[in-house]
């Protein structure tokens, strides 16, 4: 039997759109099973539980063709909630989306914000009151059967992360990159979870940390998931290191393309990835972002 948790504000056209209990997480799982933000069962159950995560879907509709929406906060952000999951189409992924926004404004969010989009996804939510609020440029470099070439830097040593530098990591993630694109410490291990085999090199000086890379392969395909440099280290050529290391250990590890994405306001990093031979592809991404006064009214 569900277990269906009246929502204690609600719109009146949408009564129908009705939240999960917690007793129902555990059924989305194979829904949501292999979609980038959740590898592992337990790092969804951990998100839901800790980090506000709702699901949503239309009471009247049952079965594996049941739609839903899933969000839940902003990595560390409960000002901001995002939309992590969505299946449905048409009206009905309207309605989803349009709920779980007007919803989480209710609950206090200033903003809600979806998951990187196509440039077709991103139109449609823009019809719905939602405005363009990150481009993501998006990368990949083709590997040839010789070796990518590393590159030593003076004093810095790449190795393997552990467990114990998880705090200077996040210190230098704070310090790389603005508010929004800051990490968390769930966040971190989703995305050094994401593939199926996966690493994470560390860059220090005399056992400082100075950056990071988090990468990984999915067969021949590998990809570079996170590059982050102490800001009072940025010109010293240790993103240069990082990626150059990262790809040459994914070339070893099977891969034979690489990609990796970044905003396109970070011209340091795009200067970067094109200097190190990867090419710009003509898709690219986008987060869209909702504020209250700018939403479609649910229909």
């Amino acid at each position: 039997m569900e277990i269906i948790t009246p929502e204690t504000r609600d719109d009146h056209d949408n009564r129908d759109i009705v939240a999960a209990s917690p007793e129902m997480f555990k059924a989305f799982w194979p829904e949501v099973r292999g979609s980038y933000f959740f590898r592992s069962r337990r790092l969804f159950l951990d998100f839901m539980r800790a980090y506000g995560g709702r699901i949503y879907f239309p009471r009247d509709v049952t079965g594996s063709r049941r739609p839903f929406i899933l969000v839940g906060n902003w990595r560390s952000r409960s000002d901001i909630t995002a939309m992590w999951h969505i299946k449905g189409e048409g009206p009905i992924k309207r309605r989803l989306v349009t709920t779980a926004a007007a919803r989480s404004f209710g609950s206090g969010s200033d903003a809600f914000v979806t998951k990187p989009l196509a440039e077709y996804e991103a139109e449609e939510y823009g019809k719905w009151g939602f405005e363009p609020a990150y481009g993501i440029v998006l990368f990949e470099m083709q590997l040839r059967r010789d070796p990518v070439k590393t590159e030593a830097r003076d004093g810095v040593e790449i190795t393997r992360y552990k467990k114990k530098y998880l705090g200077d990591v996040l210190r230098v993630d704070t310090t790389a990159f603005d508010d929004f694109w800051q990490l968390d410490a769930r966040t971190l291990e989703a995305i050094a979870t994401t593939c199926y085999h996966n690493v994470f090199l560390l860059a220090q000086r005399g056992g400082e940390i100075l950056g990071y890379a988090v990468g990984g392969t999915n067969g021949r395909f590998g990809y570079l998931q996170r590059l982050g440099v102490d800001s009072s280290h940025h010109g010293e050529g240790l993103g240069g290191a990082l990626v150059r290391q990262m790809v040459s250990t994914l070339q070893n590890m099977g891969a034979t393309s690489v990609m990796v994405n970044t905003q396109e306001e970070n011209v340091s990093a795009i200067g970067l990835y094109l200097k190190i031979g990867f090419e710009i592809l003509p898709d690219r991404r986008q987060i869209m972002r909702c504020i209250p006064r700018d939403l479609e009214p649910a229909r």
